[in-house]
């Protein structure tokens, strides 16, 4: 069985770990510097948040361009963490740790977008939404009457 809740794609859990983690550090070692721990918060919460969106598409094509955009936000990150070293706020040692959360976060979700342009993903996609139309026709009578929105009214 697939995957029902985005909580439950790897990508979304390595993202939110991420997440998780700059949330404490911005409670801490960047409370001073409002701008730039508003923008670290911004761009780690990015990730989760594209790929909950995604994940509701329901088409792998659309859901991979909310995966670009998770990566996007996470390199983001990235570089605002280097920030926080050049500012003083964090050291080096620091940063090292919170970017290979990132970069766990990064391998996961890269990993999910490159199924998700796969031909077993659109081929999946197409076989779910064929089931899913077949259940619809099932369910809808089938009286050979138009509508009531189509019926003529006298």
């Amino acid at each position: 069985m697939g995957v029902r809740r985005f909580t439950e794609l790897r990508a979304w859990q390595a993202c939110d770990v991420f997440k998780q983690a700059i949330l404490k550090l911005c409670a801490t070692d960047l409370a001073r510097d409002s701008k730039l721990r508003h923008q670290l918060e911004d761009a780690a919460s990015g990730p989760t948040a594209h790929l909950a969106e995604g994940f509701g598409r329901f088409s792998p094509p659309d859901f991979a361009r909310f995966t670009v955009m998770a990566r996007s936000s996470l390199m983001e990150a990235q570089d605002h963490l280097r920030t926080a070293v050049h500012k003083g706020h964090i050291t080096e040692e620091i940063r090292i740790d919170y970017d290979q959360l990132a970069e766990a976060a990064l391998q996961e979700t890269t990993g999910l977008m490159e199924y998700l342009q796969s031909a077993e993903a659109l081929g999946k996609a197409r076989k779910a939404r064929e089931r899913r139309d077949a259940r619809r026709a099932r369910r809808e009578p089938q009286t050979g009457k138009a509508p009531d929105s189509e019926r003529k009214l006298d």
